[in-house]
């Protein structure tokens, strides 16, 4: 049984991160960690998305004929492509932002967001009322830190740090969703500085996606997100 964790962005490195932190996350199953080459460096705004959507869906059409996936985790916080992903297979389909705001809503009553770029908190607040979180997410909030920064700039920490203890103070926020699959690679010393829950949703839509497999659950093809038609 395999779990894929797509990153729908060009970034190796970025993948490699994520795969150094969660290979062994899902016990029992494999985790395979891709990346989608003809996408976009990084994926901020709403452009970015597009374009790495149709790479995303390609990459997942290919893994699908190969019949190896058990689930897929999308490893970006906008959920890049998941309606439409769903559309493709049976298996599951997680979005990392979903299964982030879904956690967080068990941990606390207000939580706040912080992405990396200020143009991408449209998005989020966007999903966030789709996904009928928007009453308990206190605000969003930007580390303004372009997305490959997060890994190249030696003072990246410490900048996400002091936006989220600000923000956080001026929101009330009781626990801290990270609204970047770059931002994961600090979960839990940002949990243990800010003293307070810190979600990372790689983690959490790994875990979900581990158990709906093992419940036997599969995306419904009823209506919404039945198979594409044949034209």
């Amino acid at each position: 049984m395999t779990i894929y964790v797509i990153n729908p962005n060009a970034s190796e490195l970025m993948t490699e991160q994520l795969r150094v932190e969660n290979e062994n996350l899902a016990i029992g199953f494999s985790i395979a960690f891709e990346y989608c080459v003809d996408s976009p460096a990084s994926i901020e705004g709403h452009s970015d998305g597009v374009k790495a959507a149709a790479c995303l869906l390609d990459k997942i059409e290919a893994i699908e004929a190969s019949n190896k996936a058990s689930a897929y985790v999308i490893a970006c916080f906008d959920d890049t492509g998941l309606d439409a992903a769903r559309e493709l297979t049976h298996k599951p389909v997680i979005g990392i932002g979903q299964a982030a705001m879904m956690g967080a809503s068990l941990l606390c009553r207000q939580f706040c967001i912080i992405t990396a770029m200020k143009r991408s908190v449209p998005i989020l607040k966007r999903n966030a009322e789709l996904y009928g979180f928007s009453q308990q997410c206190a605000g969003i909030f930007a580390a303004n830190l372009p997305v490959l920064a997060l890994k190249q700039d030696p003072q990246a920490y410490e900048k996400v740090l002091a936006v989220a203890r600000v923000q956080l103070q001026a929101c009330q926020g009781e626990a801290l969703v990270l609204g970047c699959a770059g931002l994961s690679q600090w979960s839990e010393r940002l949990s243990a500085d800010l003293q307070m829950p810190v979600i990372d949703g790689v983690k959490l839509a790994i875990k979900f996606s581990q158990s709906l497999v093992d419940l036997k659950l599969e995306t419904s093809k009823i209506n919404a997100y039945a198979f594409p038609e044949i034209k």
